[in-house]
């Protein structure tokens, strides 16, 4: 089990670099700025329907995952502070703990490796060479 946490934990932290350079290399292309980013107009073809997905359909849903993850989280942890000694539901919040915790990783990781993967692939699109 801790080595399950720890393996996840590390996982998480090698996925952060990747989740903030994903931000980072609209602004330092020169096209887009980090402000523009979230006021972005879909008639402007500097960013493409790329940003327009990234903005108003990502975003969102990776901010309702966290919500849904603070949320379970919450609750088992309420529910592991009522458990009373009730060997059942301590087990039962564990277990919601745990898989919290998967299910985040496993989104932050999808989301960091989809973003490393497609950075990759326009770098040379946006600077002008292939």
């Amino acid at each position: 089990m801790r080595k399950l946490l720890v393996t996840l934990l590390f996982v998480f932290t090698l996925s952060l670099p990747a989740l903030a350079s994903a931000r980072i290399a609209l602004s330092d292309t020169g096209l887009i700025s980090t402000g523009e980013v979230a006021n972005y107009d879909t008639n402007n073809a500097t960013g493409g329907i790329t940003v327009f997905i990234g903005t108003y359909i990502i975003a969102p849903i990776l901010a309702l995952i966290g919500v849904i993850f603070l949320l379970l989280m919450l609750y088992a942890g309420l529910l592991w502070m009522t458990a009373a000694g009730n060997s059942d539901q301590v087990k039962k919040a564990r277990e919601i703990m745990v898989n919290s915790v998967i299910g985040l990783v496993i989104v932050t990781a999808a989301y960091a490796l989809t973003a490393a993967i497609f950075n990759a692939l326009t770098v040379g699109d946006i600077n002008g060479s292939p």
